[in-house]
C-alpha cells in the first residue's frame, strides 16, 4: 500500500548484533521514541527508521551511535543499510519535536507528535499548526515572490518606449526600461512574464 509515494512498511527483522549489527533489545517503536523524548531519556544518538516505509507510531527504529558503527564508503552506518534504515532525527530534535507537538496539542499527544515528526523530517521545519498543508516548492514561492516585484512596477506607459534594444513596450514609472526590461535589470534574470 503506498501513501504519499512511500510504501507502507514496518520492519520487524533486523540482524542481530554481531560487530555493527542490531540486536532486538535495541528496536523502539516511533511511540515508545516519543515517551522516552518527553521523559528526556533518549539515547544521545540518531534514530534510524525503515526509509522506504510511511511511518506510524508503530514503526520500528533503532538509535544507533554513528560515530562507533561501521560504515561504507558514503559514511552510512553498515548495519542501518543492511536493514534498509535512513536516518532520521537526532535526540535532541526529537525531544523538541515531542514538545512543539504537545504544545500545539495542549496537551500529550502521540499522534500529533507523529505529524510532527514526519513534517520536520521533510521539511526541516516546525509546522505553526496541526494539520497545516505542506509547505510551497522553492520554485513555486520564487515565482509568486518574481510575481509580486513584476506587479509592483505598475503599468507601462504609452508615451514612451522602454529604451532596451528593440523593444516597443512603454516605459514604467521611475524607469527606462519596460517592466519585463526592469524586471531582468533589477533581478538578473529572464523575465518569466510577458503580460
Amino acid at each position: 500500500m503506498q501513501k504519499n509515494g512511500l510504501i507502507r512498511t514496518t520492519v520487524y527483522s533486523f540482524h542481530i548484533r554481531d560487530g555493527g549489527c542490531i540486536i532486538k533489545s535495541d528496536i523502539m517503536k516511533l511511540r515508545e521514541v516519543f515517551q522516552e523524548a518527553k521523559r528526556r531519556s533518549l539515547p544521545k544518538e540518531w534514530l534510524y527508521l525503515a526509509a522506504d516505509a510511511y511511518w506510524t507510531l508503530d514503526t520500528d527504529g533503532v538509535f544507533l551511535d554513528w560515530e562507533r558503527e561501521e560504515k561504507d564508503k558514503d559514511d552510512i552506518p553498515l548495519s542501518a543499510k543492511r536493514n534498509g534504515l535512513g536516518e532520521t532525527l537526532d535526540d535532541g530534535t526529537i525531544e523538541q519535536v515531542v514538545d512543539w507537538a504537545d504544545r500545539l496539542a495542549g496537551r500529550e499527544d502521540d499522534l500529533a507528535r507523529l505529524y510532527v515528526f514526519r513534517y520536520y523530517f521533510r521539511f526541516d521545519a516546525f509546522p505553526d499548526r496541526l494539520g497545516v498543508p505542506d509547505p510551497l516548492p522553492a520554485d513555486e514561492i520564487m515565482l509568486r515572490l518574481d510575481r509580486q516585484f513584476y506587479d509592483s512596477l505598475g503599468a507601462e506607459r504609452t508615451d514612451t518606449k522602454c529604451r532596451h534594444e528593440g523593444c516597443r513596450r512603454g516605459m514604467v514609472k521611475f524607469s527606462v526600461f519596460c517592466r519585463v526590461h526592469q524586471f531582468e535589470q533589477a533581478k538578473k534574470k529572464p523575465c518569466p512574464f510577458q503580460h
